[in-house]
């Protein structure tokens, strides 16, 4: 017995970390040398986040070293961490610095673990804001932030896409597809073998044929990678049954099917209760089947999945079976059909696991949060491809080779740029083109936009997208015809174009910008 749960012990895992000080685990990671990275926080004892925290541990779980992240004491949390190609990481998490509650923020780490840049966003105030994804993409970087606005509000979903230096290129925002969708909030994201981005999270929307209420459901949703919006699928109705639940984490196979972990709720089962859950969608956004893989669970749901060499799937997570008995937490392997190959039941709590990976070598690396009745602590478990608990590796592996120098335990300043985001999306003048004087009848003076903003509005999506950072747009003037009577290529660094237009005709004109083949700002004017 451990903290009075019943835990099946391995000869050398699990393993705990920093036990003298509060740690809640989030994330982690096989780092390039074949040991893992481990981000999270540290915390008080009764649960207030104090800072950031990176582990970096040998193959063994052995500790190397670890990080805090600020240092203020202000909160600071890491909820994402991931390898870059040049043996750094990018880190994405929440900070207090500027908000009580929470502004995201993304940092880029040399391979010595020294920061090389950092942005902290500030999008809103009193709210609990955070990056729950970043990862390294061709020229740069993609993030899943996390806007905390109330719950049936459809401005929570963002992505950002940063460029290699971390400067913003452009935002988009997510989960606003119809006005019957509500709350839609995002867990994860997925890039694809085709650089799209699949998010996963939940929403609420009513039954088929009705208005309301809306119910809460798994939520998927698949970005190009310009940012624009392929589809969203509010699990909803499949083999004639509506379907409730959650989604968490996706993977795809070499068909392009998708494969979610979550939670489904069967509220009119005999007996009711949730169940955990693995979905399967296809690529063109439409539900195909669902397993329970735990029958007549009460309280119930899969956090994590991940594929095996074989193409067998990993998934984990824990259930209860009525409201008073103990959760049981548990790693399964399944086939793409749902079938149940191998599962090993690790403890009972109501701590599932926060993040899983499978390694180079096929074993499975699972982080799990524990409070033992005075602090929360960081646990690491390894087991094989069995399922059975992993042997120590003897012989010698040369950890933080790309440093020159030993990485030491200390602290990294969340001394960050501070970006200010709100502005793009609450302001309708941003992006719009400024025309003077107007009428007009000699020259004409148009003033271009720093930033530039494209609004699609259809029966099936609303999407805005701010591009922060472009290199050149067209500017094109047209009459009322529509004849065109004018067109230049704009760079980025031009403040103001000045048009000669005594010769031209007296009558109405369109000046329109053109970004990407799409008008993203225009504006009419009166030549007399």
């Amino acid at each position: 017995m451990l903290f009075g749960f019943a835990i099946a012990y391995g000869q050398n895992w699990p393993k705990c970390y920093l036990p003298s000080f509060g740690t809640f685990p989030n994330t982690v990671i096989e780092n390039y040398d074949r040991g893992y990275l481990i981000g999270g926080r540290y915390l008080t004892s009764d649960g207030y986040p104090i800072n950031g925290l990176i582990i970096k541990t040998n193959i063994n779980g052995e500790l190397l070293w670890h990080k805090a992240l600020s240092g203020d004491s202000d909160g600071s949390g890491v909820f994402d961490i991931n390898q870059t190609d040049d043996g750094g990481v990018i880190i994405g998490g929440t900070t207090h610095k500027y908000d009580s509650w929470g502004d995201p923020f993304i940092m880029k780490l040399n391979a010595c673990m020294e920061k090389e840049w950092c942005r902290i966003y500030t999008v809103g105030q009193n709210r609990f804001d955070k990056t729950v994804s970043v990862k390294q993409i061709p020229g740069g970087y993609i993030a899943l932030v996390f806007y905390g606005n109330e719950l049936s509000s459809n401005e929570k979903v963002y992505m950002y896409r940063l460029d290699n230096n971390g400067d913003l290129l452009w935002q988009q925002q997510y989960g606003n597809t119809d006005s019957m969708m509500a709350g839609a909030e995002g867990y994860d994201m997925t890039v694809t073998p085709d650089l799209k981005y699949l998010i996963g999270g939940y929403c609420y929307y009513p039954d088929s044929g009705t208005s309301g209420p809306r119910y809460l459901r798994p939520l998927i949703i698949q970005v190009d990678s310009m940012g624009n919006t392929t589809w969203e699928l509010p699990w909803r109705y499949i083999s004639g049954v509506h379907f409730y639940g959650m989604a968490y984490r996706s993977i795809i196979d070499n068909k392009n099917t998708i494969y979610s972990c979550g939670r489904h709720i069967e509220s009119s089962a005999t007996p009711p209760g949730d169940r955990p859950t693995m979905l399967k969608t296809d690529s063109n956004g439409n539900e195909l089947t669902y397993y329970d893989l735990v029958p007549d669970s009460w309280q119930a749901v899969f956090f994590n999945l991940n594929w095996f060499q074989d193409s067998t799937i990993e998934i984990d997570g824990g259930w209860g079976m009525n409201p008073t008995s103990d959760g049981q937490i548990a790693v399964f392997k399944v086939d793409r059909t749902g079938n149940i190959l191998d599962s090993v039941n690790i403890m009972q709590s109501v701590y599932c696991f926060s993040d899983a990976i499978v390694d180079h070598d096929n074993k499975v690396v699972l982080t799990q949060p524990l409070h033992d009745g005075y602090q929360w602590r960081t646990y690491v478990w390894k087991l094989n491809s069995d399922l059975e608990y992993d042997t120590l590796y003897t012989h010698p592996f040369v950890y933080d080779s790309l440093c020159p120098h030993p990485i030491p335990s200390d602290t990294i300043p969340l001394d960050c740029v501070v970006v200010g985001l709100n502005e793009p999306f609450e302001n309708p003048e941003t992006g719009r083109l400024k025309v003077y004087p107007n009428p007009a009848s000699d020259v004409l003076h148009v003033e271009i936009p720093d930033k530039l903003k494209t609004e699609t509005h259809s029966p099936v999506f609303n999407l805005t997208t701010v591009y922060h950072q472009w290199k050149s747009a067209v500017m094109e003037v047209y009459d009322l015809f529509g004849k065109q009577v004018f067109s230049k290529e704009i760079n980025r660094g031009d403040k103001q174009l000045d048009l000669n237009v005594s010769a031209w005709p007296r009558g109405m004109y369109v000046v329109r910008l053109v970004y990407n083949g799409k008008t993203v700002a225009s504006e009419k004017v009166v030549v007399e």
